[in-house]
């Protein structure tokens, strides 16, 4: 086995005994990671502590012949702290991205330039006033999707590649097809298929929200009732082109909070 280092955020725990577990990260230059934690339960373990949401130094020995490897020592090298106002909601909304990076990374699928978006992504719900949360994750799941391949169209329809901005009288909805990866103009629309209508408001957001960096995108203030609604077709459009259901346990338990 040999000894290796790298830089890496926690994913998500799976508890197979009193001592130990197995622990998924998502590492800067080797992907989602998936290695045991012998004895890292354990109150009185003599290794560095794991740390949720925060930059981590991870020295574990690999092996060809296992799946997994072994933790053998952690460095906390950027710890971020959610107690600000709204913390509540700035640990779902990290939560949910970390539920996001688990479902749809694949093993070992390197992305240097998204693990790095991901801890700006944390940095901005650690530091940004709580309104601002929503669009942060928003944000950052259009973005995610992105990186990842999958890139919702909607700057034209994805069927006759027609321009879809100035199409639409004043008022109208334009139509989003999460099958079909984008915005069908009315023409090309069939009997049938699932269609999700975006209000003119609802569609710009989406676009400057695929536009815009993170901290740039904060200054549309999208408040949380239209959050949902975006999230909704994020999340539906995710689902359709990735064969993966996505079912965010963090947001479900922010809307339960909310009402």
């Amino acid at each position: 086995m040999s000894l290796e280092i790298t830089e890496a955020v926690i994913l998500k725990f799976f508890n197979w005994s009193e001592s130990s577990r197995t622990v998924v990260f998502f590492s800067k230059d080797q992907g989602r990671l998936a290695l045991v934690d012998k004895g890292g339960r354990r109150i009185n373990s003599k290794r560095g502590r794991l740390i949720q949401f925060a930059r981590l130094e991870i020295t574990y020995y690999s092996s060809q012949k296992e799946t997994n490897g072994y933790i053998s020592d952690i460095t906390v090298l950027e710890p971020f702290s959610l107690d600000k106002e709204g913390s509540l909601g700035r640990l779902a909304y990290c939560s949910a991205a970390c539920e996001l990076l688990y479902t749809l990374l694949s093993e070992q699928q390197v992305q240097p330039d998204l693990y790095n978006y991901f801890i700006t992504f944390m940095k901005i719900i650690e530091n940004s006033d709580k309104h601002s949360l929503p669009t942060a994750f928003l944000t950052f799941f259009i973005h995610l999707l992105s990186y990842l391949g999958y890139h919702p169209a909607l700057s034209n329809c994805v069927i006759c590649s027609k321009k879809i901005e100035g199409m639409q009288k004043d008022g109208d909805k334009v139509t989003f097809s999460p099958e079909r990866g984008g915005v069908v103009c009315n023409a090309c629309q069939k009997a049938g298929e699932y269609y999700i209508p975006l209000l003119p408001d609802e569609y710009f957001n989406l676009v400057e929200l695929q536009r815009l960096s993170l901290s740039k995108a904060l200054g549309l203030m999208i408040g949380y009732q239209r959050a949902t609604g975006l999230l909704e077709v994020l999340t539906k459009f995710a689902s359709f082109q990735t064969g993966y259901k996505l079912d965010l346990k963090s947001i479900e338990f922010l809307r339960k909070l909310e009402k």
